[in-house]
């Protein structure tokens, strides 16, 4: 029977949605303030445990100690009253997985990921880390040149310095202006009393969550939990401060100084919401359309039809506060302010007038079909019993989000961008080469010009 001829200039009808369960999981609170989210996922011997602190998060830096928080969470773990560093490392060696701690804007962390019959023996880890950990004056030391090495770096990264300025321009007066790696200013004024005394403030039980993910049972985990953290009583959580930054006055233009670059890091960004914001799936869905994907507007606008680069895109950054809404490009540098005014009109264009019902389907259908690749290991159903406990979701929140997927009309869409979009209150931030830039955003906004400033340097 002879071939029908196969016709590769039209791409193949997608194939129904497959039905998606998010996976059943325990719960509880114990009464030390400790919340457990555990479920069971077989198939391999393996574990992921996550203790997460939303009290010692960046949002906590002090003013004038900004890093404290990262470095803090980077240096629980190099010696308890019981074992050094390496004995640790040498613990977790045994066990067969691995132990890492850290901190974002709105959590610190400890996580161990191992052998599934060692379970017990991690958590009594994690929970020794947490109860007892002795900041040695030398990795304090060590650790804070690290810091000061990473900042010269980042001094000389056109992309980092995009982001920088960009912050400090939306977020003027508030915390999230400042850096979660600290300043050259900063990490040298933080020493070890400065790390012990955000240690015994943050590191608290009550409002901290513990992630367990893996060939385990919910119930045998959920004792073995009340086990470790018996001794721990409850204490009063930190408030966070309040992030409230000024709305920009109008459309501004900083201009970061680097002479010579033949490509230039642009960013436009605003404030945007909270996490927990009831508009928050609508805009996700409205940025697929914006600058999410690689067929959305900002994208086909800025390189298939221009050419002014490799890929564009935008987001909304979820956090506890208000994170930020911004797109971002590397863009030949002749073609920088022409690139920032095709933004503005994709944004402009996308308040004004109704999306079409096939860009919208388009989104919808995009993200409903790789959502169910982004829980397949232990790894990323972790992540998303995280933020449940970080963002207060209910337990539902996976299950129906296919469906409020679904439920997201032109209209919304609309409604929501008109709501949590304003280009005529932005900050547009471009680094490279001041001397041909000027020229090409005098028309765009009030200009400011910044060189790079000065960088901590090593003894």
């Amino acid at each position: 029977m002879p071939r029908l001829p196969v016709d590769r200039t039209i791409p193949p009808p997608p194939g129904p949605l497959r039905p998606f369960r998010f996976p059943p999981f325990l719960r509880t609170r114990l009464p030390n303030g400790l919340t457990v989210l555990a479920t069971r996922m077989s198939g391999v011997p393996l574990v992921s445990m996550e203790l997460v602190v939303p009290t010692a998060g960046g949002q906590h830096d002090p003013n004038g100690r900004e890093g404290l928080a990262t470095l803090t969470a980077g240096l629980i773990d190099e010696g308890t009253v019981r074992r050094d560093s390496m004995e640790i490392a040498a613990s977790v060696e045994r066990l067969g997985g691995f132990l890492t701690t850290g901190a974002d804007w709105d959590v610190g962390y400890l996580a161990a990921g191992l052998l599934a019959g060692n379970r017990a023996q991690g958590l009594e880890l994690l929970a020794e880390i947490l109860a007892s950990p002795t900041f040695p004056e030398a990795e304090v030391e060590r650790l804070r040149r690290q810091r000061l090495a990473e900042i010269l770096r980042r001094g000389h990264d056109p992309s980092a310095l995009a982001d920088e300025r960009l912050n400090r321009v939306i977020y003027a007066g508030t915390v999230y202006a400042g850096s979660l790696i600290g300043t050259e200013g900063s990490v040298p004024v933080i020493d070890r009393e400065s790390v012990l005394d955000f240690y015994r403030r943050h590191y608290l039980l009550n409002g901290s969550a513990l992630i367990a993910v893996g060939d385990l049972d919910p119930e045998d985990l959920l004792r073995e939990a009340e086990a470790a953290f018996e001794a721990v009583a409850e204490t009063k959580a930190p408030t966070p401060p309040p992030i409230r930054p000024t709305p920009l006055g109008g459309i501004e233009v900083h201009i970061v100084d680097r002479p010579g670059s033949a490509q230039t890091e642009l960013r436009l960004g605003h404030r945007g919401v909270e996490r927990m914001h009831p508009d928050y799936v609508p805009l996700l869905v409205l940025n697929m359309i914006l600058g999410g994907k690689f067929t959305s507007r900002i994208n086909m606008n800025l390189r298939e039809r221009n050419r002014y680069t490799y890929g564009a895109t935008s987001r909304f950054v979820g956090r506890l506060g208000p994170g930020p809404f911004l797109v971002g490009a590397a863009v030949e540098t002749e073609s920088a302010g022409a690139a920032a005014r095709e933004v503005l009109f994709e944004l402009r264009r996308i308040r004004q007038e109704l999306v079409e019902p096939g860009e919208l389907e388009e989104a919808r259908s995009y993200m409903q079909g790789v959502f169910p690749y982004t829980v397949q290991t232990i790894g990323d159903l972790a992540k998303r019993l995280e933020a449940l406990a970080v963002y207060s979701l209910p337990d539902d929140y996976f299950d129906t989000y296919l469906r409020r997927l679904d439920e997201v009309r032109r209209e919304d869409v609309l409604a929501v961008a008109q709501r949590h979009l304003d280009p005529e209150r932005i900050a547009v931030v471009a680094v490279g080469p001041a001397e041909e830039l000027e020229p090409q955003f005098a028309a765009v906004g009030e200009i400011k010009v910044w060189s790079p400033e000065p960088r901590a340097q090593l003894t």
